[in-house]
């Protein structure tokens, strides 16, 4: 993690930099197991073409992890997995796709437009450094883990 600079929008900032790029590396590697499972007994019904965003990712995994036979071993690997990016992915909306704006030394407040049941709903989150540090190492982790489901399903398509 980077040190802080004692600048607390500056700091928030990096922050939730790095928690993009580590977004970005845990979602790919969902994409790639995605991509694996599908080229060796894919496609799996509903998902002829392989998904773009997170919820049609997720889903894809879900009925892989459902469908296919060969996977029977890591079903509840994967289902946990397919939890954990619905779980995080939500949290880290609010970080990423709100318009931030420091309140005091160090605590924030982002604020974003959500569509829930086609009506625009305001959602508020507060939030200090700490909450983004502590996010970005759980998508760390679970990247980490989706690493290791990903040479697991390879192990078995090999």
């Amino acid at each position: 993690m980077p040190k802080p600079s004692g600048e607390p929008f500056q700091d928030m900032c990096t922050m939730i930099g790095l928690m993009t790029l580590t977004w970005a590396w845990a979602e790919n590697t969902l994409a790639i197991v995605i991509g694996v499972i599908n080229e060796h007994a894919g496609p799996v019904k509903g998902h002829a073409e392989p998904p773009l965003m997170l919820k049609g990712r997720v889903a894809c995994l879900k009925a892989m992890m459902r469908d296919i036979g060969e996977l029977e071993s890591l079903k509840n690997e994967g289902r946990a997995l397919a939890l954990r990016f619905t779980q995080l992915g939500a949290r880290r909306n609010d970080f990423i796709h709100g318009a931030a704006w420091q309140l005091d030394d160090g605590r924030f407040q982002a604020v974003s437009i959500v569509v829930i049941a086609g009506q625009n709903e305001i959602r508020d989150h507060s939030f200090n450094q700490a909450d983004a540090v502590g996010l970005t190492a759980e998508i760390a982790k679970l990247q980490d883990d989706a690493a290791s489901f990903l040479a697991r399903v390879l192990a078995i398509f090999s």
